[in-house]
């Protein structure tokens, strides 16, 4: 067999030649590949050197393939779908037995894992691998069999199969309440240093949208702290830097535990909620089965205690 080094351009190249052959835009390629436009021009020239042919036709606002183009970018297209789903069959292999639960960072941070001991002690042959993240899930790009997800449903492609409800309201330390005082008027919360997560998912309920859903209108909030997280927003609040929203149920621990104490007496309850959701039409294993009647079972339970 002639060598692969000596017989085929770099992997780099095409790589970088099928991003900006899919996209038709040498600027999304560059987005997509993290890299800069100029790096991905410097690519293609090299692949063009190569070649010995032209692969695009460019011009001021877009980019179009050249027959020479156009036939590269079929066999690459189809080299790297192949290779694509070998490397699937491979962790799927590797992972053969293992339930693939994906979740958001605060909700594994806060509720999951604090109950996956319980969970190991009754089911010890179950293995479970977890995926924290604050994007939605694709089950079959992400491999998870189980996602948890905020919001309201219908999820498309989805099927919901637990759920639990919430209400939010303004938390803080002990040593933060006992510094303020007594709130008399819960307005008062608005004008203490506040700590706010800069998240753009529509879903989440922000500083703004919770005093509007709490029933004191619009308000000129100015805040203190902000943060991408909101495990890192909490830690905050929990240290005695402000005043943040909790997620009564998710946050029960904390609060149960005296770490987090509510501020004031005002609360609201979204309408969008935690769900449990597989992909529709899966057909899910034992394994995946016990863990799903577990998580429901634990949610009833956080209904209850709440």
């Amino acid at each position: 067999m002639t060598s692969l080094r000596r017989s085929i351009s770099s992997i780099p190249s095409l790589a970088t030649f099928e991003a900006a052959a899919r996209l038709g835009s040498f600027t999304l390629a560059a987005r997509e590949l993290g890299v800069t436009q100029a790096a991905v021009s410097r690519q293609i020239r090299l692949l063009e050197t190569d070649l010995n042919r032209q692969l695009f036709q460019r011009s001021h606002r877009h980019v179009e393939l050249t027959r020479a183009g156009q036939v590269l970018a079929a066999s690459v297209t189809m080299g790297f779908d192949r290779i694509t789903e070998t490397i699937e069959e491979l962790r799927e292999d590797r992972l053969a037995g293992t339930v693939t639960v994906g979740a958001t960072l605060a909700f594994s941070h806060f509720w999951l894992l604090p109950r996956l001991t319980s969970f190991r002690r009754t089911h010890p042959d179950v293995k479970m691998r977890l995926i924290s993240q604050n994007n939605p899930f694709d089950f079959r790009r992400d491999g998870v069999q189980i996602a948890i997800r905020y919001g309201h449903p219908p999820f498309a492609g989805a099927r919901v199969v637990a759920s639990f409800s919430d209400r939010i309201s303004p938390v803080c330390s002990p040593a933060f309440r006992d510094q303020v005082g007594p709130i008399a008027d819960n307005r008062d919360i608005f004008n203490l240093p506040l700590i706010t997560v800069d998240w753009a998912d529509p879903t989440w309920t922000t500083w703004g949208s919770w005093t509007e859903g709490a029933g004191f209108g619009r308000q000129d909030l100015r805040y203190a702290l902000r943060f991408s997280h909101y495990t890192d927003a909490i830690y905050a609040a929990m240290s005695g830097e402000g005043v943040a929203l909790a997620w009564e149920r998710l946050l029960h621990r904390q609060i149960g535990e005296g770490q987090l104490v509510r501020l004031g007496t005002a609360f609201m309850v979204p309408e969008d909620g935690y769900h449990a959701i597989i992909a529709e039409g899966a057909d899910l294993d034992k394994d995946a089965q016990q863990i799903i009647d577990w998580i429901a079972g634990e949610f009833q339970l956080s209904a209850r205690d709440a």
